[in-house]
């Protein structure tokens, strides 16, 4: 709907209908005064003329008064007063025309008349009407005439002389006499006034609609003055309502209980829709009611808690964290501030309160609490809440001068039960294994420190002999055999244990050795338990320390990439694979089997693993001779990252192509997330790059794998070649893989021939490619420089018998 116009706005308000009012009454005035000054005109038009046509007449009289006296002059045939005055006038009328504004006429009365006779029947009504009066007077009147209208003066003419008397009888002897004072006839004056009239009514009407012109633009001025004043009005009216609306669906839909009560009668005044849902109440059963009543008095408590003590103080009262029982929710818990609102003379009007319910937010803070010191997965407590119970365990031992144990818990063949089971079963067996766990430990405080490493500190007592006896009792009753799926799996756990104070006097480091023993036990065998020895905290600060050395490695270019030849069986290098290398400053060659898996244990195999992928193709990329570049991938670089997204760009960065690139993998990407490491194969396959099995025939399933993804080559562990000429089992082993292999249409490359008698038996056996100390060491490709193509003599290296 289009928006009201203000002109209809302004008609439809008060003002405009006042308006139409204030015209209807100024048009009454102006027709009123227009009428008023048209009479005026016309009273003052008869006034002044009547006065003109007095003197007229005196003059007339005079004028014939003085021929009667000098009549005889004239001899005896001279025209009589009576003739000579109505000849004259006669003569003078037609001299004026009918147009003139002054007309004279001397009439006689009706059939006596001397010379002249009335004009018309109303002047002679009007002399006779002289006639039957004693004592005539004038008449003035207006009259239409021919369509004319005039203004008409009748004068009565009495025979005033007995020689007037005389002459009138001599002229008229065969008529009735005429006697002293006798109405002889009149004398009529006519003044056409139809010009006047049409001036006086031009000038009435002009007054009249001036006057209302002039009264109407004030009144509208007025009219608009007011209406703006109105709207203006009615617009703060309007905003004072949308205001107090606001202000209603603020208060109403707030989320804290607001109530009012009146400070004098103690009424309530307000409550807002979040209290009757917080205390259970209507409002409809408290409004208008006092706080005092029996039946409110509990509701009043809740409601308005030390009510009595703002009003007293008039100041806000904040009642922390209380506690009301309602029928309907149970029990809450509340923060209330009352405030007492004094009145213009500064005494307490109204008390306000103001009501929040915190209930959820303290189980919510519970809950975070109980999240921060306790495992989601074991609701065990978690390494912070360990740590703090640690560090009070020590001071109150320190006090009573006792000792107890730190044990250190990890489960053996944990990864396998993830690899084989799934990560839902692993989940299920830490459950399980905290429970056990709970249950054998007493008084001890049992904590999960992650993964499946847990630690446990026990009482006070005979130590270290209350923690051996408690350590084997763990193992005893924790040790278990799996079974999915046709599958066994023999799980235990492995234990470090730490005494204080001989091992540590503080949390960090009594934890630390207990780790320390645990990764001695582990290193051990499984299901082992050993104490700590000062040895094991220089191998774990040993091992923390190239963790730390080995995170800036990158950033320092002590990485290198050193490269060993890929041959056929008769020799023919076809290509190199990328062995990495860490030349630490101190440390000098630190061999991969050192740094790699703590590279992959505290993930800087994501870092290391990118830059090993970015340089080998890199260098491939400036060989002359087109010559494959292979690169060992890890299984963490699968589980995190785009590995698929990271290979396509380097090869875009580096310009190899993608044929030349061979990714080595173990069943170990596909064994931990199956779907997930095949689904991430599949589109490095769509690159354009080779897929090789690395290290086959040591995992659980290769087979399987062989099935369900196309590798471009199957490379055999060097641990089966090292033994081909002196185990037959190894032997056998190595001579049904390459037929597996031969038999999937998969070229098979044996790893670790250092001797000619392996690379015989290889041949023999139809091996189709080759790589080892015997073929070439990984070398800084330099020393390969022939091979690739980086001079001119570059020439193919061929392998002698």
């Amino acid at each position: 709907m289009s928006e009201v116009s203000p002109v209809w706005r302004f008609m439809r308000s008060r003002s405009g209908r006042g308006f139409l009012l204030h015209l209807s009454i100024c048009a009454a005035l102006s027709v009123a005064v227009g009428y008023g000054f048209y009479h005026f005109s016309l009273n003052w038009f008869k006034e002044h003329k009547s006065s003109e046509k007095i003197i007229a007449l005196q003059l007339v009289d005079a004028f014939v008064t003085n021929y009667s006296a000098v009549r005889a002059q004239f001899g005896p045939g001279a025209p009589v007063p009576a003739s000579f005055r109505a000849h004259a006038i006669e003569a003078f009328n037609k001299q004026n025309g009918d147009n003139s504004e002054f007309r004279l006429a001397s009439v006689g009365r009706p059939g006596r008349e001397i010379v002249t006779p009335p004009t018309d029947a109303q002047m002679a009504r009007t002399i006779e009407a002289f006639a039957a009066t004693p004592n005539p007077k004038p008449v003035s009147e207006l009259l239409d005439v021919n369509g004319d209208w005039v203004f008409r003066t009748v004068y009565p003419t009495l025979a005033r002389e007995q020689s007037c008397v005389s002459c009138h009888n001599a002229l008229q002897p065969d008529k009735a006499q005429w006697h002293l004072n006798d109405v002889m006839g009149a004398f009529a004056i006519d003044v056409p006034i139809s010009p006047f009239m049409r001036t006086v009514t031009w000038q009435s009407t002009g007054i009249a609609l001036g006057l209302f012109l002039a009264l109407a633009l004030a009144g509208l001025t007025i009219s608009l003055m007011h209406f703006r004043q109105l709207e203006a009005l009615d617009a703060s009216a309007a905003k004072l309502g949308r205001t107090q609306n606001f202000l209603d669906n603020i208060i109403e839909n707030m989320p804290v209980s607001v109530a009012v009560k009146d400070a004098r009668d103690r009424c309530y005044v307000l409550i807002n829709r979040t209290a009757e849902a917080i205390f259970g109440i209507s409002r409809g059963d408290l409004i208008g009611k006092r706080g005092q009543d029996s039946s409110n008095r509990e509701t009043a408590a809740d409601l308005f808690p030390l009510a009595g003590e703002a009003l007293r103080t008039r100041e806000l009262q904040t009642i922390d964290e209380h506690v009301v029982h309602t029928h309907h929710n149970g029990t809450r818990i509340l923060t209330t501030r009352n405030l007492s609102i004094p009145d213009e003379t500064g005494e307490p009007r109204y008390l306000l309160s103001l009501s929040e319910d915190i209930t959820e937010r303290k189980q919510a803070e519970a809950r975070i609490q109980h999240m921060a010191h306790y495992d989601a997965l074991t609701d065990l407590p978690n390494r912070a809440a360990f740590v703090e119970n640690l560090t009070r365990t020590i001071d109150a031992a320190k006090v009573n001068e006792e000792t107890f144990a730190v044990l250190s818990i990890d489960l053996d063949s944990f990864k396998e039960v993830n690899d084989m089971f799934g990560h839902a079963v692993g989940d299920d067996v830490l459950r399980g294994l905290s429970q056990q766990l709970r249950a054998l430990a007493g008084e001890a405080y049992l904590a999960r420190l992650g993964g499946d490493e847990f630690s446990l500190i026990t009482p006070n007592g005979d130590h270290p002999a209350l923690a051996e006896i408690l350590a084997g009792r763990l193992q005893e009753a924790v040790e278990t055999e799996l079974e999915l799926n046709g599958q066994h799996l023999r799980v235990g756990i492995s234990i470090g244990i730490a005494i204080f104070p001989a091992d540590g006097a503080d949390a960090t480091t009594l934890l630390n050795n207990a780790e320390a023993a645990l990764y001695r036990a582990k290193a051990d065998g499984r299901g082992m338990t050993r104490f700590f020895e000062t040895e094991m905290d220089s191998r774990l600060r040993e091992r923390r320390a190239i963790q730390h050395e080995l995170s800036s490695a990158v950033a320092r270019n002590e990485l290198r990439l050193h490269y060993q030849p890929l041959s056929k069986i008769d020799g023919e290098v076809f290509g190199f694979e990328a062995l990495l290398r860490w030349h630490n400053p101190q440390r000098g060659m630190v061999s991969p089997a050192t740094f790699i898996p703590i590279a992959e244990e505290s993930g800087l195999i994501m870092e290391i693993g990118e830059w090993v992928l970015r340089e080998a193709c890199r260098e491939a990329a400036s060989w002359s001779h087109p010559l494959q570049i292979a690169v060992n991938l890890s299984p963490i670089q699968f589980r995190h990252g785009d590995l698929a997204g990271l290979v396509h760009s380097v090869l875009l960065e580096t310009g190899l192509m993608p044929t030349r690139l061979e990714l080595e993998i173990t069943e170990g990407v596909l064994v931990e997330d199956f779907n997930r490491g095949l689904s991430i194969l599949r589109r490095l396959k769509l690159l354009g790059v080779r897929i090789a099995m690395d290290d086959f025939g040591t995992g659980y399933s290769s087979l399987s794998y062989l099935q369900s993804f196309p590798f471009d080559k199957i490379k055999i562990d060097q641990s089966f070649i090292s033994n081909v000429k002196s185990n037959s089992q190894s032997a056998a082993i190595v001579r049904a893989v390459i037929g597996l292999a031969h038999g999937l249409n998969l070229p098979v490359l044996a790893e670790g021939v250092e001797a000619k008698a392996q690379l015989d038996f290889l041949a023999a056996e139809s091996c189709d490619e080759v790589q080892g100390y015997l073929m070439g060491r990984p070398r800084p490709i330099m020393e390969y420089s022939e091979l690739i193509g980086r001079n001119d003599a570059a020439q193919a290296w061929q392998l002698g018998a």
